[in-house]
């Protein structure tokens, strides 16, 4: 998650280690370097990583992964990386053998109370009743590169009934469902053994918004709803209202720029000397000028 302080962006992440090699650390902005040397942020003493291994640059464009050392072996969610890379919320990024997941700060920043589904048979007036186009853009694993449209609902499993077939050994036959309700867009657990990764957390139901990443075993989506609010926009709505308003875009400020500055105000008795004198000195400007041209010629 992100969020406006001021002019800076600040990005709100974590990298989480699953399998205990470090504790989870916060990013901030600036650079956070990743290596087995003793001087990185990141220091992880495990056989494949290099002393200088990789760094990720925090600022107001997002996150960029960052390759040190072109020798070393670095994959972002299961693609190799030799120079840069973009990072979402829900990637793995494989440092040598080491995997690291970027989360959010909190894992509570996803909402997993969802509202009860609907069991109204009119699907196809529903569907010309719905106003936002959702899609599902792998990014991957099979579907990678491929778009899923959820127009109103979208099952996902093993099983061939589904509409979106991933055959994967940690899928139910009937995993999850992706609910477009036209009030917002809902993933809810149909019985899953493992539920699914929402943004590197593990849910069950959760409030989808657009920009969010689905892992489904190996396969990744990111979710894509143009007009839709950000998931930052719905963390400000939740926020104390008395706080003062940080969302992803700032309101205008009359700044103090904007403004013609205000005239000074004369000294008394003096504006009519200050005239007269500043009259004589252009005039004097002028006869040097003159006379410079003159001999000049």
């Amino acid at each position: 998650m992100t969020e406006w302080t001021g002019q800076q962006m600040e990005i709100r992440a974590r990298l989480s280690f699953p399998h205990g090699e470090h504790v989870d650390y916060v990013l901030r902005p600036g650079v956070c370097s990743i290596g087995s040397g003793t001087t990185n942020q990141i220091v992880l003493p495990v056989p494949g990583v290099a002393s200088d291994h990789a760094r990720i640059e925090v600022d107001n464009r997002g996150l960029t992964l960052a390759v040190t050392d072109p020798r070393a072996r670095t994959h972002l969610n299961a693609r190799p990386v030799r120079e840069k890379g973009i990072l979402r919320l829900g990637d793995i990024l494989s440092i040598g053998t080491v995997q690291i997941m970027l989360k959010p700060d909190r894992d509570d920043v996803i909402r997993t109370t969802v509202p009860a589904a609907k069991n109204d048979g009119g699907a196809e007036t529903r569907v010309r009743a719905i106003p936002p186009r959702v899609v599902l853009r792998g990014v991957s694993g099979s579907h990678f590169g491929r778009i899923v449209p959820v127009r109103v609902r979208l099952t996902i499993g093993r099983g061939s009934e589904c509409d979106l077939v991933l055959d994967e050994p940690e899928m139910s036959r009937r995993h999850a469902m992706i609910e477009n309700s036209g009030e917002g867009i809902y993933l809810r657990d149909l019985g899953s053994s493992n539920g699914t990764f929402v943004n590197g957390v593990q849910v069950r139901d959760a409030v989808l918004h657009p920009g969010d990443q689905i892992a489904f075993d190996r396969n990744r989506f990111l979710l894509e709803a143009p007009g839709l609010p950000l998931r930052d926009d719905e963390v400000t709505e939740r926020s104390d209202t008395a706080a003062p308003a940080i969302t992803q875009t700032m309101q205008a400020v009359d700044l103090p720029i904007n403004r013609k500055p205000a005239a000074p105000e004369p000294a008394a008795g003096n504006g009519r000397n200050e005239i007269w004198w500043l009259i004589a000195a252009a005039a004097l400007i002028a006869c040097a000028i003159a006379l410079l041209l003159f001999f000049g010629l």
